[in-house]
């Protein structure tokens, strides 16, 4: 795995065992056997003089070994008290015992314990010599008797009715697990470990008394046998019995036998070597009897099957109060289906510097110059990914090796993988079922970094399993779903195109998959391919290219299920057939005006030729059976649609875009099966289907159809409508009133569909409709059986103020006129009215009855001086725009509003976002919204501009993936109530353009100012999208919180945040500074901006917004309050009176000050 572990320093001890013993009785017997068990099991032992330099006073070398000595075994043997050597020793044993904590084992060999004990027998006539021969010194031999009779009394072991060999494996098998807990732990090659092993030491719990099960998951060669092991020995002394199991995968392909085995294994640590397991159910209640009253800490590595579990450690009743299980395993269903639930603990992979810092351990000896293999050192370190497996197996192969022979190993490694990298990785592979096996080789081969929604219909279409298959390869680690793109690890990547190259090394044609350009030309070109050929998937390439494929080139591919073809090429010959077993074809940018003639593809499910050439894709009427998928998108030649009446299972037809097409067949109007149908943007489409009898469809798009002026009689077999989108339709006149017969309506949109001036009478009948858009449609007059529909959640009339008459005398008021009441509309949450030419008095009396509307929307409406007092009744109203809206009353407002946008009377309820954030409710602060702006900018916004961003050409010239900016602090700051940081960064992405990979984007804040202890650093870590480009962070400050949030563009708005309390406010004073670092894998920094943000700019950009509209109408009663004010603006946004300067376009886009304000401030919208 990974930094080294932080160990004791190095003790003062240089044996683990000092044997004492009389060497006329044991030396070549029982103490030679015993000295040899133990130097087998690595344990260092002293014996005699043998360690001693020649020439030295033995004695007093001896006494000194001793207190450099663990432990000591002392063998009592029937002459043992005779030697004054041997009790000098004994005597010094048990004063370092008492001083220095000795372990110390005593054997009685040959002898009686309670004769030694009581020094009866040869120990009494012993003792009498002793006392004869040192009558003058009596107190040495009362030491002596003294030092004997306490070894007597520790347990030990009695050599009577035993074989010496079962005697001399009991004491070393004790000696070493009693030593083992003392020794440090020297953790010498592990990388960033340290945090991992406190990481599972929280996941473990220890202070309670509960039986618990923790699983570490993940691939393999991810490091989780590295980090039980550390764990393991880190906190076996905490426990009764103790025990790791290893390999159990391996050690079960015995089947029972290799059950039984480890089950004994296990028993061996409860001391009862007599119990002899003979069968798996046998075992499994020896265990639980056994263990069930025991304080356990049981390893089980490497588990691969349920039985596995079950077997060895069945559930919590098995093990006594405060035991741990730890289970180690690449299958996370396989842990999570067990009996008892387990904690679960995910390896991670290291970062780029755990890796480096891991690699150069393994690669680099002490006497090579480490800069000379660091660019080499760094593309290993990319290759590997992160896996400790990789980087110690390629760190020894290149290990002593030159700089020639490394660069000439690295080519080798990237078109073939190291054979120790493969063999441990396909351990997971070789375990699952064919059809997975089936499913991880695509995904390996094609389908990394593609969407798993998409992935999963094509492999199913291709007759596989793929919803529960991916699932399966996710469980086992083989497969990462982040979101919603598939990813999987770059070695386990490489494993799987290896298997397929394995296939057929020298023969392109007779591999199962072909993926890459130059293979696929070969192939083709050549007509090369045959039977073994399954899939074929050509991905997009920087270029367009010339193809010169064969035009049979797929005649003996007999077997080819899977076509592809993403790329932009042309094709200077036309192909004469295609396979008939295809399943999935997908040619984008199809070169062809044509389908090859007499092509049977009875097989295919899924057709789609967008972008193409293609001006019609077969004659007639065809049977395709078997047909779910036509996608003929954006292919502007084709004029004619296919008659679908042969495909009775079709499911989904898209012709997007097609803008040649006139007419859609009229076979479509009558499918049963179809479920959707796209039409969008097919701007030549006049002519529809008289009448649509499909009793399937559920979606159907005819968005930007700008040549329909009528849409055909919905039948009464259309209940399974539920969206109708008609977004654009600028000719559309009406909507038929059989629209009542769609019973399962639920989504209509007419935005933009300028020439409908009326809604259906009958629009009640669609009782299930939840969601209305008119929005710039000529609707002035709004029937009011549409204010019955109890069901309805949105509406939106944004921009219906009525037809404007070429005639100025007969011009209609141009002005949305509503029903009296709209109380019947119990659902609704959001209502948006803007630029709709309201008033108060237009505005019905009752909507403040509408108890479920969240929303308002308002702006716009210049004549709306104020808003109706029914406002103030709607208590669940949260959000109400007011933007360019003439001034209105503070009372209206509904005191409970959190969000509150409004331009022109900003001053109104400004001071909702101090309160909130001045609150010190931290746990409002963590309650966020996404932000209400959209971040696509792919360079730095204009009001980020000017001098203070840095391309990475300039300041930045040696930056990749990290950047460090210190920012000047403006003394205000300090001075202000809040104050903050907003810093925009744009990225280049170091991947190619059409992965889909992650990355990590890490911010590191800190405070500098006069004071030694100015403020805290602060840390934020975000992962997003790596075909994103930009993101914006903000930081903001008050005496009690600091809150950090950082958002990025995926496919909506997605933000992250983190309030830190209860820290030391920065005594900001003269060259205070803030400094801030930012670090992202698989990206380049371009570009980083910031602008520094405090309360008072706020107010400065919110005056300056009211200045510009008191300018703009002077007449105003706003622009005196304001003349007179003595209001200065301060800092970039300063502008001169006439309000040159403003940025008003970066404003609009949601990036000048006040509205990045605005979208912080509907970050603590409460939720």
């Amino acid at each position: 795995m990974a930094v080294n572990i932080n160990s004791s320093p190095k003790s003062k001890w240089k044996f683990h065992v000092f044997l004492s013993f009389r060497g006329e009785d044991t030396r070549l017997g029982f103490t030679d056997h015993l000295y040899a068990a133990l130097l087998r099991k690595s344990i260092i032992t002293f014996r005699d003089e043998e360690e001693l330099e020649r020439g030295e006073v033995i004695s007093k070398k001896l006494l000194h070994i001793i207190e450099e000595s663990l432990s000591s075994i002392i063998i009592i043997s029937p002459n043992y008290a005779s030697s004054t050597w041997c009790l000098d020793e004994l005597q010094k044993i048990v004063e370092t015992k008492k001083k220095l904590g000795q372990e110390v084992f005593p054997v009685f060999y040959g002898v009686d314990p309670s004769d030694v004990r009581h020094q009866r027998g040869s120990f009494a006539k012993a003792f009498r010599k002793h006392e004869a021969k040192f009558a003058a010194n009596k107190g040495k031999v009362q030491k002596w008797r003294d030092a004997l009779k306490d070894i007597a009394n520790l347990s030990g072991w009695d050599s009577k009715n035993k074989h010496e060999m079962q005697l001399i494996e009991e004491i070393v098998d004790e000696v070493w697990t009693r030593l083992e807990r003392k020794l440090p732990s020297y953790n010498d090659g592990l990388v960033a470990i340290d945090s991992k092993v406190d990481e599972m030491c929280l996941h473990l719990r220890l202070w309670l008394e509960d039986v618990r099960f923790i699983g570490i998951w993940g691939m393999g060669g991810i490091g989780k046998t590295t980090l039980a092991t550390v764990v393991f020995k880190k906190i076996r002394n905490q426990f009764d019995v103790s025990c790791f199991l290893s390999n159990v995968r391996d050690a079960m392909k015995g089947g029972e036998q290799g059950q039984v085995h480890l089950q004994n294994k296990l028993l061996s640590h409860v001391k009862l070597k007599s119990m002899i397991v003979e069968t798996a159910d046998q075992g499994k209640d020896i265990i639980r009897n056994l263990l069930c009253n025991r304080k356990v800490l049981l390893v089980l590595d490497d588990v691969s099957a349920k039985s596995q579990l079950e077997n060895l450690a069945g559930n919590q009743e098995w093990f006594g109060p405060g035991s741990r299980i730890i289970v180690t395993s690449r299958d996370t269903h396989l842990l999570l289906s067990h009996r008892v639930s387990f904690d679960m603990y995910k390896m991670r992979t290291l970062n780029f510097d755990e890796s480096l810092q891991l690699f150069c351990e393994k690669a680099i000896k002490r006497h090579q110059q480490k800069e000379d293999y660091l660019d080499l050192s760094r593309s290993v370190v990319k290759y590997a990914g992160g896996l400790p497996l990789g980087l110690e197996v390629l760190g020894s192969f290149l290990c002593g090796r030159t700089v020639h022979e490394w660069e000439n190993a690295l080519i080798k490694i990237s078109k073939v993988p190291h054979d120790d990298i493969v063999n441990k990785l396909k351990i997971s592979y070789d375990m699952l079922e064919e059809e997975c096996k089936t499913i991880f080789l695509d995904i390996a081969c094609f389908f990394k970094g593609w969407y798993k929604d998409k992935v999963t219909k094509i492999l199913d279409n291709c007759g596989l399993h793929a919803t529960i298959g991916i699932q399966v390869l996710i469980e086992k680690s083989l497969v990462t779903c982040d979101g919603r793109v598939l990813g999987m690890h770059d070695l386990l990547e490489e494993m799987g195109k290896t298997i397929v190259y394995q296939e057929s090394p020298n023969d392109l044609g007779r591999r199962s998959r072909l993926w890459s350009q130059e293979d696929i030309d070969k192939v083709l070109t050549e007509n090369t391919g045959t039977e073994k050929v399954q899939s074929l998937v050509l991905k997009p390439q920087i270029e367009a290219y010339e193809a010169y494929w064969h035009p049979k080139a797929f005649s003996k591919m007999c077997n080819l299920k899977l076509l592809i073809i993403l790329c932009d090429m042309h094709c200077s010959l036309s192909l004469k057939c295609l396979p008939k077993s295809l399943k999935v074809l997908i040619w984008t940018g199809y070169p062809l005006k044509s389908q090859p003639r007499g092509v049977q593809l009875h097989e295919l499910v899924h057709f789609q030729m967008s972008n193409s050439k293609v001006e019609k894709i077969w004659n007639g009427s065809q049977i395709f059976g078997k047909l779910k998928v036509i996608d003929l998108s954006y292919s502007n030649n084709l004029i004619q649609t296919p008659n679908i009446s042969g495909e009775p299972n079709l499911e989904e037809l898209f012709l997007d875009g097609c803008v040649s097409l006139i007419e859609l067949h009229q076979s479509v109007g009558q499918h049963k099966k179809l479920t959707v149908l796209s039409l969008i943007g097919c701007i030549k489409l006049k002519i529809l289907p008289s009448k649509l009898e499909m009793s399937s469809l559920k979606r159907l798009f005819l968005c930007d159809c700008l040549n329909i002026k009528r849409l055909p009689d919905f039948g009464e077999s259309m209940e399974s409508l539920s969206l109708l989108n008609l977004m654009n339709c600028s000719n559309l006149l009406s909507l038929p009133n059989t629209i009542s017969n769609l019973k399962s309506l639920r989504r209509l949109n007419l935005s933009g569909c300028s020439k409908i001036c009326r809604l259906p009478d009958n629009i009640n009948e669609n009782r299930v409709l939840e969601d209305l858009d008119v929005s710039e449609t000529s609707v002035r007059e709004v029937t009011s059986s549409l204010f019955h529909l109890e069901n309805l959640k949105r509406l939106s009339f944004r921009g219906c103020s009525g037809p404007v008459s070429n005639n100025w005398e007969e011009q209609p008021p141009t002005y949305l006129r509503l029903p009296a009441s709209v109380s019947g509309l119990s659902s609704l949450n959001t209502l948006d009215l803007s630029y709709c030419n309201l008033n108060f008095r237009l505005i019905p009396k009752d909507l403040g009855h509408l108890s479920s509307l969240e929303s308002l929307i308002l702006s716009g409406n210049k004549d709306l001086v104020r808003p109706a007092a029914s406002i103030s009744n709607l208590s669940k109203l949260s959000y109400l725009e007011l933007e360019d809206c003439g001034r209105y009353a503070h009372g209206a407002v509904p005191q409970h509003l959190l969000d509150f946008d409004v331009e022109a009377g900003l001053f109104l309820d400004l001071w909702k976002f101090w309160k909130l954030f001045e609150s010190d409710d931290s746990e409002l602060l963590c309650q966020v919204r996404d932000p209400s702006y959209p971040i696509t900018y792919l360079e730095i916004p204009p009001k980020f501009g000017n001098d203070i961003f840095f391309p990475v050409g300039q300041r930045l010239s040696k930056l990749e993936s990290s950047a460090s900016v210190t920012v000047d602090i403006p003394n205000e700051c300090g001075k202000g109530e809040w104050w903050g940081l907003v810093v925009f960064i744009t990225f280049e992405t170091l991947v190619s353009s059409s992965s889909f990979s992650t990355f990590n984007i890490e911010l590191c804040w800190s405070f500098e100012a006069s004071h030694p202890e100015a403020g805290p650093s602060l840390y934020l870590s975000s992962h997003a999208e790596a075909h994103y480009n930009s993101c914006l962070v903000t930081m903001i400050m008050n005496d009690n919180y600091i809150y950090i949030q950082l958002h990025h563009r995926k496919y909506h708005n997605i933000s992250e945040s983190k309030a830190f309390s209860k820290h030391r406010k920065p005594d900001f004073s003269e060259n205070s500074r803030l400094r801030f670092d930012v670090q992202v894998g698989l990206q380049k920094i371009r570009q980083c901006g910031y602008q520094v943000l405090c309360k008072e700019d706020f107010i400065s950009e919110t005056l300056l917004k009211w200045h510009k509209r008191s300018i703009d109408d002077p007449n105003s009663q706003d622009s005196s309050a304001l003349n007179n004010s003595d209001m200065e603006f301060r800092g970039e946004y300063a502008t001169t009176s006439n309000g040159e300067g403003l940025d008003a376009q970066s404003l609009k886009r949601g990036f000048g000050l006040a509205n990045m304000i605005k979208g912080v401030k509907r970050l603590f919208k409460q939720t």
